[in-house]
């Protein structure tokens, strides 16, 4: 019996990745299997004096091909990302939140910083590390390409400058520096701007995190800040 595929409410999906990683365009297109659209990728060349700037860099141009095609919504993904298998309800209410509050961008997964709930099933405010997929919007791409990069790595721009949202639970991770290495991380590393490598005990206890940080943050939703 063949496995339904899950639909989002997007116009395309757009995947960065550099011209020599084939590899880790194998990975993604192995894990986004489980959906109903394609991935386009947006080969892109190495930063070889700032990854960090390329990188945000690239996801401009992703921005801005969404916005040449007419889109109301993209998916932007980056090579090294990884799909837990949600279920058929989470994508609807998911899609439903995406119709009709409309936001600038909500995340599939990421790295936890601040997660609150807000009066809608399957959805959080969130403030999240990491681009490795998430959905933007037609004004979101707007606002993207309204600021030209000024030192700072994307996910650190939409923390400061997006009200952003989460599927809840997650349904994205990245792949462990062990399966696909990055070139950020490295550079990050070599810099003391990273401590950490994440590897598969790190993703494990984001994702286990979770509840603990929604319930850590209960007095943002009694502010209501949605």
């Amino acid at each position: 019996m063949t496995t339904a595929k899950h639909r989002l409410d997007i116009d395309g999906v757009l995947c960065i990745s550099l011209q020599e990683r084939s590899d880790r365009r194998a990975l993604i297109q192995q894990e986004f299997a489980g959906f109903d659209h394609e991935i386009e990728f947006v080969k892109v060349r190495r930063d070889e004096q700032n990854p960090v700037r390329g990188c945000y860099l690239s996801h401009q141009r992703c921005a801005a091909l969404a916005l040449e095609r007419g889109w109301q919504r993209v998916l932007i993904l980056e090579d090294d990302a990884t799909f837990l298998p949600p279920t058929p309800r989470q994508i609807q209410r998911l899609n439903r939140f995406l119709r009709v509050r409309r936001p600038e961008i909500c995340y599939l997964g990421g790295m936890l910083g601040r997660m609150w709930r807000i009066p809608w099933p399957g959805v959080v405010r969130a403030r999240l590390k990491g681009t490795q997929a998430y959905i933007l919007s037609s004004r979101g791409c707007r606002r993207l390409l309204g600021h030209e990069w000024y030192g700072k790595a994307i996910d650190g721009h939409y923390c400061r400058h997006f009200r952003a949202y989460a599927t809840y639970p997650m349904i994205s991770m990245q792949q462990p520096e062990s399966a696909a290495s990055s070139d950020i991380m490295a550079y990050r590393l070599e810099r003391r701007a990273a401590t950490r490598c994440k590897d598969e005990d790190y993703w494990a206890t984001n994702y286990a995190r979770q509840a603990s940080n929604l319930r850590k943050h209960w007095a943002r939703t009694l502010l209501m800040r949605f």
